[in-house]
């Protein structure tokens, strides 16, 4: 209950926080000194970088995006993984042997540089980050869906729909994939904060998030750069991460054990 209550109050803060400065991502204070320390007389309230941008409104402007990324990567993630895993599971036999193979595969190249390499191919347009890094994240969906779907398909009402003659499509959408919703459920609150250690690592090597825009992964890359001289732009965009990635990963903890849903299921 404590970290999802400090995850509402993060999403609160960067919908709400930019409206309240006076100041934009891009505009640059002329009037206070460059790298100046937070202060709340300037209304620099988590201070300026370098270059004399405010902070505050740069880092919750940069967690909108990192949350955006975050939720956009999973949802296609997790329809890819579900619909991938349901069919693997419900008609199983060869079909699964060869669907799961082909996971296996994928499985053994490296994950960073198919992100890299698709990020590179196609663009650093946002869109694109969305889906090259949703593309690649689906594997452990479909295992997951998989896995249950087996364990659905031998159960009573799915037999009976069977010998009333229900198509398989019509199985899939109206008896199998409904009952899955807890386990998916369980597994995009773990899915997203691995998405958005995604999008923050691509933006530290400075293939993700592009100027003007931002994000918690491109800041706190800024701000390693910076911290001899303003530490503060490290300490408040990577306070940020660092909560909203706890908070995701010990909601989707709790959830789990509610569900009683294993880890190795």
């Amino acid at each position: 209950m404590l970290a999802a209550a400090v995850l509402a109050l993060i999403v609160i803060a960067v919908v709400v926080g930019p409206l309240l400065s006076p100041y934009t991502v891009e505009h640059i204070d002329f009037d206070a000194d460059w790298g100046t320390p937070p202060s709340q007389a300037d209304g620099h309230w988590f201070g300026t970088d370098s270059l004399g941008r405010d902070l505050f409104v740069r880092t919750l402007s940069g967690g909108r995006l990192s949350l955006a990324v975050g939720l956009s990567s999973t949802l296609v993630a997790i329809l890819i993984g579900v619909l991938y895993g349901a069919v693997a599971g419900y008609f199983g036999g060869r079909a699964d042997r060869w669907m799961m193979r082909a996971v296996d595969v994928l499985y053994a190249l490296p994950f960073m540089f198919l992100v890299i390499l698709l990020t590179v191919l196609f663009g650093r347009h946002l869109v694109l980050m969305f889906a090259a890094i949703g593309a690649v994240n689906w594997l452990d969906t479909a295992r997951v869906v998989r896995g249950q779907t087996l364990a659905l398909r031998h159960r009573e009402f799915v037999t009976a729909a069977r010998m009333a003659g229900v198509a398989d499509g019509v199985m899939l959408r109206r008896h199998i994939v409904p009952n899955l919703l807890g386990v998916v459920v369980v597994y995009a609150t773990l899915t997203v904060p691995q998405v958005i250690l995604i999008e923050s690592f691509l933006s530290f090597l400075g293939l993700g998030v592009q100027e003007p825009s931002t994000s918690w992964g491109a800041l706190v890359n800024d701000g390693a750069r910076e911290m001899e001289v303003t530490p503060w732009s490290l300490i408040f965009p990577g306070a940020f991460l660092a909560l909203t990635l706890l908070s995701l990963n010990r909601v989707g903890d709790a959830l789990r054990d509610a569900l009683d849903i294993g880890s190795g299921t």
